[in-house]
């Protein structure tokens, strides 16, 4: 079994041949004479691009090796900066990357006549090769023409390096007015750094970035096109992965798209579209739930329109669900642009936490839901975080004035037209809750699986946590749990019923009788346990373990 983050696997720049490299560079070597980037710098890490020396390490996305003397401190380097320094120092600032677009989007071609676009790209203690390596990347990938200014927002950093050094590089490397440095008087937070980079900025669009990431290949005129065709669109780039110990350049399968989504506990994942969100061709948008904070591009009026971030919230987490919840309430849309790629460094949380990072989480999370979220809904969110529910988090009458001005839809809304996937364990159900084995005094468990993939599930000791033992037999005669509904692979006696997609899966229906059997319609076998958990057996009265009952029934 494999899981999501699995699919396809991954490539990389050493999978590619020789003749696709080359091939690659010389495409790339005709955009920039044709862009004439020498007219405008005499930095050569930006002048010569393209004519880089391959053999260099990490050039073109390749892995750093490191020599067995650098090999002993990077357990320790890795510790305290949670990224191989070494490494991405050992690494050009100026390097190429693999093109990871699909075959389809590798032959598009934009319009010039697109919006232009300021970066805003808050960083606190980021090593300076590293974000030199993020300007240096969208510099030389993106056409001049499209980019209004790049927009450092400093949030504190303690690092010396990023300080007078980091503004005396700025100012003698690139062209003036390019890039831009803001420094924030105290510690303010992703969200607020965000917040002062777009307000000083002048792109008739804004895309917040992380400061750890490399863009591909035309990553910038998807996201731009999508926008100029309506401009209450939020329009998000798909992430590749650059390893924060070899600073290799990975990347899916090419035509592999990834959708953010996310449960009842707010936990925040990847995952497949549903068929019916596919285009007419491959490269087309796609409809987004929630989304990735890195590469998110907004029109900069429409993001003032909508408003904008929620500066209620703290340092960071919360505006990744809350922000889309709001556009798709109040008549925007937020999409994913498969022809949009960008690197980005996988690592542990960069940000700290006075209050902890839980406390933080549940702070800004509250304040999404208070405003969002209906009643019916928030009770299914209290349950993973009981302590959140009495929770003070300052004043919402700004907000929730803006969702009347807006004249917003409910949450009911969005999830049936945007989240279906997700269950709503109390509605049109005959039962929900836990389904308990009555002879055992276990009851049925997912073990907290969120992928679509097939899965097993179990029967353990009882916790009343829907999280987990949230089951439900819906009106239409399913059984399901959050994400997922119990089907069988096999219409056999001995079969171990599995979780399945509800949306792409099987759709096979269930009966029950309360504290009786639970039936499966399609075999008229009964869910039964055994030592080793759940299977099917034939039905009988004189089988207690055959016996089931939920917590609530609306029957």
């Amino acid at each position: 079994m494999f899981n999501e983050y699995q699919t396809g696997g991954y490539s990389s720049a050493s999978d590619l041949s020789k003749f696709e490299i080359l091939k690659s560079i010389e495409l790339r070597l005709k955009k920039l004479q044709k862009k004439g980037k020498n007219e405008y710098t005499s930095n050569p890490l930006i002048e010569q691009y393209g004519q880089n020396d391959l053999t260099r390490p990490g050039e073109n996305g390749t892995p750093v090796i490191l020599s067995e003397k650098d090999k002993n401190a990077v357990a320790k380097i890795m510790n305290e900066y949670r990224v191989n320094i070494l490494a991405s120092d050992k690494t050009p600032l100026n390097r190429m990357v693999p093109d990871s677009r699909m075959k389809s989007c590798q032959n598009i071609k934009y319009e010039d006549n697109l919006p232009t676009a300021s970066i805003i790209i808050p960083f606190h203690d980021e090593w300076p090769s590293i974000l030199k390596r993020t300007i240096y990347s969208i510099v030389n990938r993106t056409p001049r023409h499209l980019l209004r200014e790049i927009i450092l927002v400093d949030d504190k950093s303690t690092f010396k390096a990023l300080n007078i050094p980091l503004g005396r590089y700025v100012k003698e490397m690139f062209p003036k007015g390019l890039v831009k440095i803001i420094r924030n008087p105290t510690r303010q937070g992703l969200i607020k750094s965000r917040m002062n980079g777009w307000r000083n900025s002048t792109g008739e669009v804004t895309v917040f970035f992380d400061s750890h990431m490399e863009v591909n290949i035309d990553w910038l005129q998807p996201l731009l096109s999508a926008i100029k065709k309506d401009r209450q669109t939020i329009a998000m780039g798909n992430l590749d992965y650059i390893q924060a110990d070899t600073f290799e350049y990975q990347f899916y399968r090419r035509d592999h798209i990834v959708r953010y989504v996310f449960d009842w506990r707010l936990y925040f994942w990847e995952s497949r579209f549903r068929p019916d969100q596919y285009g007419p061709t491959a490269e087309a948008k796609r409809p987004g739930a929630v989304m990735v904070g890195p590469a998110m591009a907004v029109d900069s009026k429409y993001f003032s329109e909508i408003g904008a971030y929620d500066e209620g919230m703290k340092i960071w987490g919360g505006e990744n669900l809350e922000l889309p919840w709001r556009v798709w309430m109040c008549g925007g849309k937020m999409v994913h642009m498969p022809c949009s790629k960008v690197g980005h460094i996988a690592r542990p949380q960069p940000y700290s936490f006075p209050s902890g990072r839980r406390l933080t989480e549940m702070y800004n999370y509250k304040r999404a839901v208070d405003v969002w979220m209906d009643p019916e809904y928030k009770k299914f969110v209290y349950d993973f975080f009981p302590e959140m529910k009495n929770m003070d988090v300052g004043d919402l009458s700004e907000r929730l004035t803006l969702k009347e001005k807006l004249k917003c839809k409910n949450f009911t809304w969005y999830l049936e037209n945007v989240r279906p996937e997700l269950l709503v364990y109390d509605k049109n159900v005959f039962a929900w809750g836990s389904a308990k084995n009555m002879k055992y005094n276990t009851c049925l468990d997912n073990n907290g699986y969120l992928l679509t993939y097939e899965e097993n599930f179990y029967s353990k000791n009882c916790t009343g946590q829907l999280r987990k033992q949230g089951f439900s037999w819906t009106r239409d005669r399913l059984l399901r749990t959050t994400l997922h509904c119990v089907a069988l692979t096999k219409l056999a006696e001995n079969t171990r019923p599995k979780l399945v997609c509800c949306i792409i899966g099987p759709k096979q229906t269930w009966e029950h009788k309360k504290n009786h059997y639970i039936k499966h319609e399609q075999s008229g076998l009964c869910l039964d346990q055994d030592a080793h958990g759940l299977i099917m057996r034939k039905c009988s009265t004189q089988i207690g373990s055959q016996n089931w009952t939920f917590t609530h029934y609306n029957i």
